[in-house]
């Protein structure tokens, strides 16, 4: 059981330290010297020499984030599955140029925080309407599956398949009422009967 969300607690704050390293950082980029290579551009970094590299806790108090992934012995043993861990997607969600962060739950529903700058976050979860009660999320994505320019959110459950959220780019979200992306890949995996297999040679 523990190892599951061991797992996802230490992908979170490896997701948390990529966010600190971008947003210390940003400061800094209008200093640097950029080449243009063959497609990319590319500038050298420099690293103080004295002082020691490493990361800084910080609390939840400090940033607003008290997400817990639960998971009861009792569910375990229902379904090993569930030590697997759950996920996490980072994304602009509100179009407001900071990351957000969307976090999975096992038992106890998923949570949305909104990026409010200086390591500070507040949970909007309700107001976002992407709290998937009652289910045991597994992952998530966001991505911009409507073409109008904001992250949509796709999330992932044992037993529940995939569901989409629409955007409304300020982080309000619809759910999609039609089976997406479709019955055979939705609730189903074992049904492919509609796929069109082409076997190569």
């Amino acid at each position: 059981m523990r190892s599951g969300v061991e797992m996802s607690l230490r992908v979170a704050f490896l997701l948390l330290a990529l966010i600190s390293f971008y947003e210390g950082r940003s400061a800094a980029l209008p200093n640097l010297t950029w080449r243009t290579e063959s497609g990319f551009r590319v500038a050298d970094l420099s690293f103080p020499l004295q002082g020691r590299a490493g990361f800084t806790l910080l609390a939840s108090p400090e940033t607003g984030i008290a997400f817990t992934n639960y998971l009861s012995e009792a569910t375990v043993a229902k379904n090993r599955l569930t030590e697997s861990g759950s996920g996490v997607a980072l994304g602009d969600v509100d179009n407001d140029g900071r990351v957000d962060i969307y976090f999975c739950g096992l038992e106890g529903g998923n949570t949305l925080y909104q990026n409010l700058g200086s390591w500070r976050f507040q949970d909007i979860t309700g107001q976002a309407g992407v709290a998937c009660p009652g289910q045991l999320s597994t992952g998530c994505a966001f991505a911009d599956l409507d073409g109008d320019n904001d992250l949509d959110l796709l999330v992932n459950s044992l037993g529940g398949g995939t569901r989409l959220f629409f955007n409304d780019g300020r982080a309000r979200f619809t759910e999609s009422k039609t089976e997406w992306p479709s019955p055979p890949f939705g609730r189903d995996f074992t049904r492919l009967g509609r796929c069109r297999w082409q076997r190569i040679p």
